[in-house]
């Protein structure tokens, strides 16, 4: 019988070699690939029970990792994610039985920055709506005015993390002034450049708002109906973090309403992209949650998750703990 045992739940690279590279360091392990039993992985959690039972590790992409799956598992010290966001995992579960979360909270800051960048540029400057119209021969400049000089605007960042803070050494010669609202950020004093916030008042004087925090039930629909009420008339809103952050009802209220005027957006509440009704609004801008991706980043991803597993199993301890006890 194998020292380790490592269930891989799920996944859509390629290949597993970085993954791989990083479990040869382990004395003796037996990998289990649930992709090359199931097409596809197994992704739900009466499913994924059976083979996870006897499992030292849990690498998942999508899968659903429930309390109920957490409680099957008799022996595992680490449930590992390849992506920054944990929310298809229940921590708590997690941290009552001392199992280890791990994340990489690293791998893709510059990637999801430019993409919210771009998301920026492209709303305030009407860059997609401008080349639509005029592919369909329907140009017209008083359609896509009014455009506003972004020197005298103002930016809110929603969360200041690793993202976020990126963002805005790129975003601060563009804009006049930057908001930030993040109540868990404890080194403001290094940043005085930046006003923080409370969430209304922050909103209230932003012309475009960029959102960088996670999907929790504290952030969930954050962005809510009275929330736009509270802001600008014709604010832009960017998002490259969770769709459920926003409360997509309210969005779509305030964008046909004139409250907002464009949204970019690289993420929905359901990741259903063709789906959702945002699609089929003029007003917004959608990409279909490829702020995180290059090739560099991926093969960073891949390497990270391995290191982290055998990180755990070797030290107790991953590289990237969501969780602490």
């Amino acid at each position: 019988m194998s020292r380790y045992k490592i269930v891989i739940s799920d996944y859509y690279y390629p290949t597993q070699d970085e993954e791989n590279r990083a479990y040869a360091k382990l004395a003796d392990a037996e990998i289990v690939d649930l992709t090359k039993l199931v097409p596809g992985g197994v992704l739900k959690p009466e499913e994924l029970i059976p083979y996870v039972r006897d499992c030292d590790a849990l690498v998942v992409q999508f899968a659903a990792v429930t309390r109920e799956v957490i409680e099957a598992m008799e022996k595992c010290k680490i449930i590992a994610r390849y992506a920054i966001g944990v929310d298809n995992i229940d921590v708590k579960a997690a941290t009552e039985k001392k199992i280890y979360v791990a994340n990489v909270s690293d791998y893709c800051i510059d990637e999801v920055a430019n993409t919210a960048a771009a998301h920026i540029l492209n709303a305030v400057r009407k860059i997609s709506r401008a080349n639509e119209m005029l592919k369909s021969g329907s140009f017209a400049m008083n359609a896509v005015r009014p455009l506003i000089r972004l020197q005298n605007a103002t930016l809110c960042l929603i969360g200041f993390g690793n993202i976020a803070r990126n963002l805005e050494k790129k975003m601060l010669p563009f804009f006049r002034h930057i908001v930030a609202y993040d109540p868990y950020f404890t080194r403001a004093a290094e940043y005085p450049e930046v006003e923080f916030l409370g969430f209304e008042a922050a909103v209230a004087k932003a012309d475009v708002i960029s959102i960088h925090v996670p999907l929790t039930d504290s952030t969930r629909n954050l962005l809510n109906e009275a929330a736009f009420a509270g802001m600008k008339d014709g604010v832009v809103i960017v998002n490259t973090a969770r769709g459920g952050v926003i409360d997509e009802n309210a969005l779509l209220a305030a964008l046909r309403s004139g409250k907002v005027s464009r949204a970019g957006l690289d993420v929905v509440a359901t990741e259903d992209f063709a789906g959702s009704q945002l699609l089929r609004e003029s007003h917004v801008t959608l990409t279909p949650h490829i702020g995180w991706c290059s090739e560099d980043s991926v093969l960073e991803l891949q390497r990270k998750v391995g290191e982290n597993v055998v990180a755990c199993l070797t030290t107790g301890k991953p590289n990237y703990p969501v969780n602490r006890w």
